[in-house]
Order: structure tokens, then C-alpha cells, then sequence
């Protein structure tokens, strides 16, 4: 007997009904913020009218943004359909499917460009199916089958990975699948039963504490489509095969609020972003939680998002998810829940993670994130030992982030190959080199190094030890970092061993602040504040400063307005450096 057979199943619903509508429509008169959500949604809609469908077109080796920018279209259109009844929304959305299912192919050698179309294709057909007439209908259906489906099993080598791809493909796939049960039954369980068998592998990546080892942002892009999967199980099966039960799932939301810094950026290490867009995935867990609180970014960044005059973007693929936003909405944005977000918090998994404040709600709090982990994971950077810190209303430390993709594959650079040769770590905002971390005799880390937390203290000695000793095998015998966070400072100590007389370590931190350099120490300034840099060093050691700009290489991403601090020392003798640099905010001037 088949899954769907077993469950009975008649054409299911993908999270959405009539139920939902009316429910968001009853809501928007007493929330003036979704009122305002929607405002702008609407417009972004009726934008859409005034372009044409989308064309197959590729960039590089992606469809991708073509499918995302299809599903963007298709859910404001359907959302907006439903909530004003106007049927040019419900055209324009045919329109766009009709579009899509009319391609060749969704370009299944690069898999997430088929689970995204596919999860268009189904939404707009399930979200329209009383509005589509029965020759639109069999299109669809058949376009998701041939297109989508079939490949799916055929080559599904993805379904092993425990990253992102996990997620988002097998979400995809399940959305088409549900969306034609009724028709093609058998089809339809053979991908659920996929999902079942191998989605636990994308889901391991949360355990224990439900750190996202990609970061806050592919936390968005995974975390988003698993909240999807789940959620349409939930409604079309009424179970999600124990999925949400999963080891640190739950608790990733969390994780990623305490990444959250008083500036409203984030700890964008890895490929990730100081200030990435909102994260349909945390309207979810509040949701399902319930718990507003986690939305304090969200919140932020739609009263932006909501302020009319409204500037529409119909040839975007921004948010192509956000629609769902409205789907998860809070009840109640002042219930309390009695679950306070922690000042210090340790998150472990396979990028460990140490996170201090003074206080939250306050955008002058003091605020230090570090980290451990190896650049051999999923989209990481040579960043094990990096922080970002905040004071004052400024991020003094910065990461610079990920640098686009296609900037680099369009040069020759193999960007997905990890291993310690690969051109991947020439790239300077990928490699050590841009990182605020140490250096060893301009080497880079060792990508299978591991660095770990060995110490993490919530009490009066506030402050975190990383052992980065194994990303320096070779290098040196034994590197440990560790931060001290106290009032109005922080301190961070660093202890190499095992030296070869002559060798060069260079500490290193990027910044966006003007830097007065004074041999031991230095004073940045920014927006009216300053910090004060000091160092104590058991050799003879100064600051300096370098651009941040890398090398004229031609495929290398300039980083206009940052520069670097940088502290260089020669190991003695002895083979052994201690290195003491203290960040100290300053009152605004």
C-alpha cells in the first residue's frame, strides 16, 4: 500500500484554504502592521501586471533566478487574488505558470532551479485550482510530472547532502507531488516516500543546539523550505513523520535571534550577510511556537518594508517567499511567553558559536560573537577564531561576507571544490586572509582543521576559548584564542606555541572606522564615536594598518570603505607568542 493510499488522501491542500484567507483579511483590520504588509504587497502584485511572463534564460550555470522570480510572482498574485478578488491577479498568475511549464526544462542539472519551479507550479496550482480551467490544469500537471518529478528520481544524488540542497529540493518535490496526489498517486508517493527516507539527512545539521552550520542566512534559504515541507505534511497528511521532532530544529530560530546584533545585523559568517532580507521561515516558528519575539528583526525590517510611497521591483526575485509571511502572522504580538532570549549564549554543532551582550533592545549595547568550526563545511569560509563586535551603535569588527557567485564561476574559479589547493581559497573574502583572525606566515588554514569551544562562561569572567590548534597543523603546535567580555570592553588573548624562530603571525581585524594609529595603540572613529585598540605582546609588536582591498587578480570583489588592522609579530626563539589586544568603547563625543 502506498503513503498516500494508507492516508486516504484527496487532493490535498499546500498550507493554504479558504480558511486562511478569511482569517487574513479579518486580522489585517485590527494589525496595522499586516495591514501595512499587505499594502505593499498588493502593490508589488499589480506591479507584476504591467511586465511580461518570465523567459527561459540562463545566468551561468542557473535557471535559478528565473524559477525564483516565477515563484515570487505566483504567490503575491495568488495571495492578492484571494484577499481582493480581482481576476486580472489570477490571469497574470496563469499566465506566469503557463510561461514556465512551457520551457523545455527546469535545468535539473543544477537541482535547486527544478525544486524551486516546482514549488511554484504547485503552489499556483493548488492556490488557483478553482480558477484554472482543465486544459490550464493538465498543462500544470503535466509540467510538474515531466519536469520536476521525473528527474527528481531519477537523479537524486542532492538527497545525501546535509546542507541546504536536502531541504529545499526534497521540499520542492514534495509541494509537486502533493499538488497532483489525486492524479498521479503513485508518482506522487514514490517522491513522499523519498522525502521520508532521506530528509533526515539535511536535518542533522541542527543537532544539538540548532546552530545552522551555513549561517544566518542559508539558515533563511534551508530552514525556510523545511518549514515549508513540514508545514504542508501537516496540512495535506496531518503528519510530518515525526520531521519537526528533529534534534536542534526546533530550537534553531532561537539560534539565529542570538545572532542578532543591537544594529539589527547579523553574525554573517561564512556566505552570509551583515543585513540579509526578511526570513519567511521565522513567521513559521513564531507561528508554530508562538512566539512573537523571535520576529524582532522581521518587525524591523517591514515597518521599511511597509512605509508608503511604496517602490515596487516586478522584475525581482527579492522574497520570493514573504507571501507566507501573512499565512504565519502572530495572533497576538503582546502575548507573553515567558521564554527570554539569553545576554550570553553558546551554540554548539559544527560551527560552534559564543555570543555576549550587555543588553537587549538596547541599539548602543555591547556586542561580541566568535566562532569555531572548519572550512570544509557547506559554504564556509576561512573564518575558524573570527568575531564581530558592536558598541556604541557601531560594528567596529565586520565580516565582509560571501562574494557573488557567478562573479567567480564566470572567471574559471572552481568555487565548489574544498579541498586545501582549490582555487576556492584564493578568493580573498573566502580565505584567512580577510578574516578577523590570525595568519601564519601568509599561509592559509588548514580546511580539514576543526576548532572547537573548549570554554564558554556566562558568569562574572565572562568570555569563550577556542583551540584553533588544528587549523594551524603544521603551522604551529598549539593556537588558543580566547575573549574576555566586560564592562564597556572586551579583550581577546591569543597563545602560540610551537613556533619556528622567525615565523610571522599576524592578527588581523576589518573595519569600516577611520584608524589613528599610535605604535601600541589606536583610536577608530565612527559616526561621532570612537573605540580605543590597545595591545600588550610578550614580543616587540605595533599596529598598522592595510587596505582591505585584494589583490588586482580580476576576479576578486572590491570592498570599498574597509580597511584592515592588523598587528604583525616575529616568534622568538622560544617559538612562543602571547598577544593581548583589548577593544574599549568610548562615550559618543
Amino acid at each position: 500500500m502506498s503513503i498516500l493510499q494508507s492516508l486516504n488522501l484527496v487532493h490535498p491542500r499546500l498550507i493554504a484554504s479558504s480558511v486562511a484567507w478569511e482569517r487574513i483579511a479579518a486580522r489585517r483590520l485590527v494589525d496595522p502592521l499586516l495591514d501595512g504588509f499587505l499594502g505593499r504587497g498588493e502593490a508589488e502584485a499589480r506591479a507584476i501586471l504591467d511586465v511580461p511572463p518570465v523567459i527561459y534564460r540562463m545566468d551561468g550555470k542557473r535557471l535559478l533566478h528565473v524559477s525564483r522570480a516565477v515563484l515570487r510572482r505566483v504567490l503575491l498574485l495568488a495571495l492578492h487574488y484571494h484577499l481582493t478578488g480581482d481576476e486580472k491577479l489570477a490571469w497574470r498568475a496563469e499566465q506566469e505558470i503557463l510561461a514556465a511549464a512551457s520551457f523545455s526544462n527546469w535545468n535539473p542539472s543544477h537541482f535547486l532551479d527544478v525544486a524551486e519551479m516546482t514549488a511554484a507550479l504547485a503552489f499556483g496550482y493548488d492556490w488557483l485550482y478553482g480558477q484554472l480551467g482543465t486544459g490550464t490544469r493538465n498543462i500544470i500537471v503535466e509540467a510538474i510530472v515531466e519536469k520536476g518529478l521525473k528527474p527528481g528520481l531519477a537523479d537524486h544524488g542532492w538527497a545525501n547532502s546535509e546542507n541546504n540542497w536536502n531541504s529545499v529540493c526534497l521540499s520542492g518535490l514534495s509541494l509537486g507531488a502533493l499538488a497532483i496526489a489525486d492524479i498521479e498517486p503513485e508518482l506522487a508517493s514514490q517522491v513522499l516516500e523519498l522525502a521520508r527516507t532521506y530528509n533526515h539527512n539535511g536535518l542533522k545539521v541542527y543537532a544539538p543546539g540548532g546552530v545552522y552550520p551555513e549561517g544566518s542566512m542559508y539558515w533563511g534559504y534551508g530552514t525556510a523550505y523545511q518549514a515549508i515541507l513540514i508545514n504542508a505534511f501537516q496540512s495535506a497528511l496531518g503528519t510530518d513523520w515525526g520531521l519537526s521532532d528533529s534534534p536542534g530544529f526546533m530550537e534553531s530560530a532561537n539560534a539565529v535571534i542570538e545572532q542578532l546584533a543591537p544594529g539589527n545585523t547579523f553574525f554573517n559568517f561564512s556566505d552570509g550577510l551583515e543585513r540579509p532580507l526578511m526570513e519567511p521561515a521565522m513567521w513559521w516558528f513564531a507561528h508554530t511556537l508562538k512566539r512573537p519575539e523571535l520576529l524582532s528583526y522581521e518587525r524591523y525590517i517591514i515597518g521599511r518594508y511597509s512605509d508608503p510611497p511604496y517602490v515596487t521591483e516586478p522584475l525581482t526575485d527579492n522574497d520570493r517567499l514573504l507571501p507566507l509571511a501573512a499565512l504565519w502572522w502572530p495572533e497576538d504580538w503582546t502575548q507573553p511567553t515567558g521564554k527570554a532570549l539569553r545576554l550570553n549564549w553558546y551554540g554548539e554543532g559544527a560551527n560552534p558559536l559564543a555570543v555576549f551582550r550587555s543588553a537587549w533592545d538596547d541599539p548602543n549595547a555591547m556586542y561580541l560573537a566568535l566562532k569555531g568550526g572548519s572550512a570544509s563545511l557547506s559554504h564556509a569560509h576561512m573564518d575558524a577564531g573570527s568575531f564581530v563586535f558592536e558598541a556604541n551603535g557601531v560594528r567596529w569588527a565586520h565580516d565582509l561576507g560571501m562574494q557573488d557567485y557567478l562573479s567567480l564561476e564566470s572567471k574559471g574559479i572552481d568555487l565548489w571544490n574544498s579541498s586545501q589547493g582549490a582555487g576556492r581559497w584564493n578568493v580573498f573574502r573566502l580565505n584567512n586572509f580577510s578574516h578577523n583572525t590570525l595568519t601564519i606566515n601568509g599561509l592559509h588554514h588548514c580546511v580539514n582543521g576543526h576548532a572547537v569551544i573548549t570554554h564558554f562562561s556566562d558568569k562574572d569572567d565572562l568570555g569563550a576559548t577556542v583551540d584553533l590548534s588544528a587549523v594551524f597543523a603544521g603551522q604551529a603546535e598549539s593556537v588558543i584564542r580566547s575573549f574576555a567580555f566586560r564592562d564597556g570592553h572586551i579583550a581577546i588573548f591569543d597563545d602560540i606555541a610551537g613556533l619556528q624562530p622567525g615565523d610571522i603571525i599576524r592578527w588581523a581585524m576589518v573595519t569600516r572606522a577611520g584608524v589613528a594609529v599610535y605604535g601600541d595603540h589606536a583610536i577608530l572613529s565612527e559616526d561621532g564615536r570612537q573605540l580605543t585598540a590597545g595591545l600588550a605582546s610578550s614580543v616587540d609588536a605595533l599596529f598598522e594598518v592595510i587596505s582591505a582591498e585584494p589583490p588586482d587578480n580580476g576576479y576578486d570583489a572590491p570592498n570599498p570603505g574597509y580597511r584592515l588592522l592588523v598587528i604583525d609579530l616575529e616568534a622568538p626563539a622560544s617559538g612562543r607568542i602571547e598577544l593581548t589586544v583589548t577593544l574599549r568603547s568610548i562615550a559618543e563625543k
